[in-house]
C-alpha cells in the first residue's frame, strides 16, 4: 500500500490576485486556487517549474475542478501546481462575474504570475531558477495566448529596453518578476484563420470573432519587423501546442498553419491568400471532416456544459486496449539559434476521441499529454 507521503500536498482555497479594472471599489478582488506540491521524493533540484492552469469558459460550465487531475498527474512528475478559477468561476461567484471574451482574465494571469513567482522564489538558493509555465485549456488557452501578448507588450511599453541589442538588466528584472517560460495551449480555439475562406465551418467563424483578438496578440510577439525583431517573449517563452485531430472549432490544419505564421514571423495581414495554395490537397480531408461535424453537431452545445467524468469505462474491449494514436512535430526556434530544444511544437491527437473535449474526459489522453509536456518543458 503506498504511503500518504508518496501523492501531492494540496493546499486549498488559496487566494491570487487579480487586476484592478474597476468592478469592485471595496476591495481587492482575489480569485480562488488550489495549490498542488509534488512529493518529497519527485520533488526536481536542478530548477524549480511551476504550472499555472486555466480552465474552459466559465459561461460553459467551466470550473478549476476539471482540470484536478492535470493538477495531480504535473505535481507526481515533481512540478508544483496552480490550479486557479477564473472570475465568476466556483467560489468567485460572490464577488465577480465571469467575462465572455476573456480580456480581463489575461490581466488576471499576469497579476498570478507575479504573486506565483513571487511565492515561490522564497527560500529558493541562489542557483535554483524558478520558470513559470501557464496550462490552458480550450477558453483558458485563449486567455494563456492572450496574458503572453499582453507581456510582450508590458515589454515593449519599457522605453529603455532596446530589443535589437542583448538582453539588458532591465529586461532580467522585468522577466523574473512576471515572464512566462512556458505556454501550453490545448484545444486552443483559433478558429479560421480566414473565416471568409469557402472551408471555413460556422463553429470556426465563431471562434475567430471570439477569440481572434488572443491570437493576434500572440502573433505580434513574433512578427518579424525593426521594432520587436529579438523581443524577449520570441527568445524565451516556448510554446506547446496540443490539438485534436477531430475538434469542433479548430481544424488541426488552422493549428498547423498558425505555428508555421509564428515561426516565420508572418504578419496577419499576410493570411488572406492561406487558402488558395492548400486547395488541391484538401478535397478528401474536407469530405471526411464535413462527415464528421455533420455527426457532432447535433451535440456541440450539450457536450459543451463539461462533464468532467471519465469515459473510458464506455470504449470498446478491443479501443480501451490501444494506446492513444499522436503525432508530434516542431517548427523550428523562434529565438532564432539551431541547436537549443524546440521553441514551438504540435502536439496531434487521433482517434474517434480526440474531439475538443476528450482532453478532459478521457485518461489515456491525460495520461499522454502529462508525458509529452515534462519532456519538453525539460528539454
Amino acid at each position: 500500500m503506498a504511503s500518504s507521503s508518496a501523492r501531492p500536498t494540496v493546499e486549498r482555497n488559496v487566494r491570487l490576485p487579480a487586476c484592478e479594472n474597476g468592478e469592485s471599489d471595496t476591495f481587492a478582488l482575489r480569485l480562488e486556487c488550489d495549490v498542488y506540491r509534488p512529493p518529497e521524493a519527485m520533488r526536481r533540484v536542478k530548477n524549480k517549474d511551476v504550472f499555472l492552469l486555466l480552465h474552459a469558459h466559465g459561461k460553459l460550465g467551466g470550473s478549476r475542478f476539471m482540470l484536478n487531475a492535470y493538477a495531480i498527474l504535473l505535481a507526481m512528475r515533481g512540478f508544483v501546481t496552480y490550479n486557479v478559477s477564473f472570475r465568476g468561476c466556483d467560489g468567485n461567484e460572490k464577488t465577480s462575474r465571469a467575462s465572455v471574451f476573456g480580456e480581463v482574465d489575461a490581466r488576471d494571469v499576469l497579476e498570478m504570475v507575479k504573486e506565483i513567482r513571487t511565492r515561490e522564489s522564497v527560500d529558493v538558493e541562489d542557483d535554483v531558477e524558478v520558470k513559470m509555465h501557464v496550462f490552458g485549456y480550450s477558453f483558458g488557452a485563449a486567455v494563456g495566448a492572450n496574458a503572453v501578448g499582453l507581456l510582450h507588450e508590458k515589454l515593449l511599453s519599457q522605453n529603455t529596453i532596446d530589443f535589437c541589442k542583448g538582453e539588458s538588466e532591465e529586461e532580467r528584472s522585468v522577466w523574473s518578476r512576471c515572464g512566462i517560460d512556458g505556454l501550453i495551449l490545448v484545444a486552443f480555439p483559433l478558429g479560421s484563420l480566414n473565416p471568409f475562406a469557402a472551408t471555413s465551418s460556422l463553429m470556426g467563424v465563431v471562434s475567430r470573432f471570439l477569440f481572434g483578438k488572443h491570437a493576434g496578440r500572440l502573433r505580434k510577439c513574433f512578427v518579424k519587423d525593426k521594432r520587436n525583431r529579438g523581443s524577449l517573449v520570441a527568445r524565451k517563452t516556448r510554446l506547446l501546442f496540443v490539438h485534436g485531430q477531430r475538434d469542433e472549432f479548430t481544424r488541426v490544419k488552422e493549428v498547423r498553419k498558425f505555428c508555421e505564421k509564428l515561426a516565420k514571423g508572418q504578419p496577419e495581414e499576410e493570411d488572406v491568400n492561406d487558402d488558395e495554395d492548400d486547395e488541391e490537397n484538401n478535397d478528401e480531408e474536407e469530405r471526411n471532416e464535413n462527415e464528421f461535424n455533420e455527426k457532432q453537431n447535433n451535440n456541440l452545445l450539450s457536450d459543451f456544459f463539461f462533464g468532467v467524468e471519465d469515459d473510458d469505462d464506455s470504449d470498446d474491449d478491443d479501443e480501451s486496449e490501444k494506446p492513444v494514436e499522436s503525432s508530434y512535430e516542431t517548427f523550428g526556434n523562434t529565438n532564432g539559434t539551431s541547436n537549443a530544444p524546440p521553441h514551438l511544437a504540435l502536439l496531434e491527437i487521433k482517434g474517434k476521441k480526440s474531439d475538443h473535449f476528450g482532453f478532459v474526459k478521457v485518461k489515456k489522453q491525460r495520461d499522454l499529454l502529462v508525458k509529452r509536456i515534462t519532456k519538453f518543458v525539460l528539454a
